[in-house]
């Protein structure tokens, strides 16, 4: 079983992109037989088995809320009230986390590490404050992997 960094958002929607090019820069530098890195654009149904086959997961986003560059990093549990028919657009973390044990009946332990953003428009530049907070990022990436 492999640790897992899921990073997603859209890089053509500024700051939203955040988790996406994360995960795209760090792919290289982390990857491994004991790390996979997939970088998307959302959440899709279809990562519910690739979760469910890893030993823990790293989720990297963009978030609307709090002071934009605030960096958190929180636990995810999976959303107990999640359905099967719920729908594939929007899913959150919670919710493939949910997939993975309602399909697989695996639930490894997850955290979910956010930045908040200032821009969601069209555009591929992230604001300043997440130009700032990439270092800081990168910094607590290498320390989850570093765990190991």
């Amino acid at each position: 079983m492999t640790s897992l960094i899921l990073g997603y958002g859209n890089p053509l929607r500024s700051d939203d992109g955040f988790g996406w090019k994360m995960a795209t820069a760090i792919e290289q530098d982390v990857a491994s037989a004991e790390v996979k890195v997939i970088a998307t654009q959302q959440l899709m149904p279809e990562l519910a088995e690739v979760v469910a086959g890893s030993k823990r997961i790293l989720f990297l986003d963009a978030a609307h809320e709090g002071e934009p560059g605030e960096i958190r990093t929180t636990t995810v549990q999976r959303d107990p009230e999640w359905q099967p028919l719920a729908g594939s657009h929007h899913l959150t973390p919670a919710a493939i986390l949910g997939l993975a044990y309602y399909y697989f009946r695996a639930g490894p332990p997850a955290t979910l590490l956010t930045v908040t953003g200032r821009s969601f428009e069209l555009g591929e530049s992230m604001t300043q404050e997440l130009q700032n907070a990439w270092e800081p990022c990168l910094k607590r990436i290498h320390e989850w992997v570093g765990g190991l």
